[in-house]
């Protein structure tokens, strides 16, 4: 079982306490956006609270002091996990079925027990879009019929997608629900319930689970998308008021905003946040996105941070993998909007598009026409 914390004390100085790390490995497995979350009520409803939500936070919920929700989203209409929730009377043993059937198609997935039925969850390495996302289990679950059919009606979430709405709240794996007082298991690969003699066990057991590679699965919904589209089209790049762009070109204004007002930086902390970027001299350094520079090199020596981001004044931000293992080492230091296309794994129109969804600012093409005309 996971225990409680003992009664009248507080979690944060118990003996085999989550430690900050394991805190921030949950904080990047289940946080959208921290700011606002949801805490549960005592008879089971959840209200939003406008602050952000804080490892103390997450350290309560653990230790069954609170009980939170968060967003399915972030404000970029990104999203680290989708989580399908049936309640139908047999829903876990289903769930399990279609956890199996998934994996055998490239999607593993964790199931949780609930109060009614039961979550599937699906991690992913990096924020991927919703559409994306949603798309690529929608269109597996479509060829899985016998496993979907037999759920009824289930939820998955996030259900929004348009960037910037506030993704429906999703109960965190391990608290305790307040109507009924217990803790819901996770389950293993056998299809048993997990039993943990320590929060701190439960907690780990988690968040090592594998992740997703959410490039794979942009790859994966752009084969669909492609397959599915009866005439495929270039989709308009709107501008403000309705307005249709005259030309998407590969040599942008759009491309020249980003690589003058988007700090690389913040890219990686949005898209990336496992690169860790610190200070080094005049730069940061931190783990590349895009090669495994944690592995031990050939004589076994522990690997090295090797992506540089730097700031001067003539070039403004730039950035480079000094390992050689990584394809992005040659040539000169690239900037803002090719990091931008390159974590999100679009072409350079698609990119265009994407960031003048981001930042509508970046659009400020003087040569508009009305659309249709």
């Amino acid at each position: 079982m996971i225990p409680l914390p003992p009664s009248g004390q507080q979690a944060h100085g118990l003996p085999l306490a989550l430690t900050q790390a394991i805190l921030r490995a949950w904080e990047r497995r289940f946080a959208n956006r921290l700011l606002p979350y949801a805490v549960q009520q005592a008879d089971g409803t959840y209200r939003w609270r406008y602050q952000a939500c804080t490892l103390d936070d997450l350290a309560a919920h653990l230790y069954g002091e609170t009980t939170l929700a968060l967003s399915s989203t972030d404000g970029h209409g990104h999203c680290r996990w989708l989580c399908l929730d049936s309640d139908a009377p047999d829903a876990q043993p289903r769930l399990l079925s279609l956890r199996d059937a998934l994996a055998d198609r490239g999607l593993a997935g964790l199931v949780e027990g609930s109060r009614r039925g039961g979550h599937l969850w699906l991690f992913f390495d990096r924020p991927l879009a919703v559409p994306a996302a949603r798309g690529v289990l929608l269109d597996v679950l479509s060829s899985l019929t016998p496993f979907s059919q037999g759920l009824g009606s289930y939820e998955l979430y996030p259900d929004a997608t348009q960037p910037g709405m506030l993704g429906h709240a999703v109960r965190l794996p391990l608290g305790v629900h307040l109507l009924t007082g217990l803790r819901y298991p996770l389950y293993d690969a056998a299809g048993q319930p997990c039993y943990f003699s320590t929060v701190r066990q439960a907690a780990q057991y988690l968040v090592a689970h594998p992740r997703l590679s959410a490039k794979t699965l942009r790859a994966r919904w752009r084969a669909i998308h492609a397959r599915t589209s009866a005439a495929p089209t270039a989709t308009p790049l709107l501008a403000a008021g309705g307005q249709v762009r005259r030309h998407i070109g590969t040599y942008s204004q759009v491309i020249r905003w980003v690589d003058a007002n988007v700090s690389p930086l913040d890219l990686l902390a949005d898209l990336a946040p496992d690169c860790e970027m610190k200070q080094a001299g005049q730069g940061y350094l931190g783990w590349c996105p895009f090669h495994d520079d944690h592995a031990p090199d050939t004589a076994g020596k522990p690997g090295t941070p090797s992506f540089y981001v730097v700031r001067d004044r003539l070039h403004g931000w730039s950035w480079k993998c000094f390992s050689t293992n990584c394809h992005y080492s040659w040539g000169v230091m690239r900037h803002s909007f090719e990091l931008f296309q390159r974590l999100l794994d679009l072409s350079v129109k698609s990119a265009i598009v994407e960031a003048c969804r981001r930042w509508p600012e970046a659009d400020q093409d003087q040569r508009p026409t009305q659309a249709g005309s």
